[in-house]
């Protein structure tokens, strides 16, 4: 392990150590706070229920992954349109930076009608929210291909497929990997902040109907739940991306 790695575990360690002393001793108010430790055996009863890993954890980590795949399959081809097109950079750059003002869970009875009360309007908040990063970020990325990469391809006569495989790809990857790491985050919060108020099942509705009913375990243990499920995320994430980092090298 890198040195920067044990000194982050050290300061999350010692700071967990220190809240988790603040609550026994009652430093922080019982009736907002618990223990550390109590939130991990919430989160083990959880997960080794399963009736709750098939109502909540299951459908919450599902919606999440389809609204991911969909905003990374969908925000890598409107950033390859953007990338060819400079026109339509230039007249959909601003309104993608603007993209996060809009109050997506605020429309949120526009997709029940469009769609229902299942799980595709959580999907469609969650791949939505998420999908101009990685948009803005492929868009960036190609453009951002040095021309002497460029200029090497076409004095090969590559055509444009294997320009776009060979040359364009891998040096755009960086930036599509940044985008894709802010989309799995965005989707998350897409999927889980939209089961509060949208949804019947999932963690996010476990979490918001715990709170509702003043279950301090139940709720912390959810969103223990959550954050489990991001470190999962970025996680799986980084490996690929020190993968093709070593295989790119």
């Amino acid at each position: 392990m890198k040195k920067e790695n044990v000194i982050q575990v050290v300061i999350v360690a010692t700071l967990l150590i220190f809240y988790e002393i603040a609550t026994r001793v009652g430093w922080l108010n019982s009736f907002t706070f618990i223990p550390f430790t109590e939130m991990i055996k919430s989160s083990i009863h959880f997960l080794v229920n399963p009736d709750f890993l098939w109502e909540h954890v299951w459908p919450t980590f599902t919606e999440i992954l389809i609204s991911f795949i969909g905003a990374s399959i969908l925000g890598v081809s409107i950033g390859l349109l953007l990338w060819r097109s400079d026109f339509m950079h230039h007249m959909f750059q601003p309104y993608l930076l603007l993209f996060y003002a809009v109050p997506f869970f605020a429309i949120y009875p526009i997709f029940i009608t469009l769609f229902g009360t299942g799980p595709l309007p959580v999907i469609m908040v969650g791949m939505l929210f998420s999908m101009p990063a990685v948009i803005s970020n492929t868009a960036i990325g190609f453009r951002e291909t040095k021309k002497v990469l460029i200029k090497y391809g076409k004095s090969l006569n590559l055509p444009f497929s294997k320009m776009l495989w060979y040359i364009y790809f891998p040096a755009a990857w960086p930036y599509i990997f940044s985008g894709l790491k802010l989309a799995t985050a965005y989707s998350i919060i897409g999927v889980v902040a939209t089961e509060f108020i949208l949804s019947a099942r999932g963690v996010g509705y476990s979490i918001s109907y715990a709170y509702n009913n003043f279950d301090l375990y139940s709720m912390y243990g959810g969103i223990l739940l959550v954050i489990l499920i991001s470190l999962f995320s970025n996680t799986v994430l980084g490996y690929i991306e020190s993968r093709l980092f070593k295989r790119h090298s």
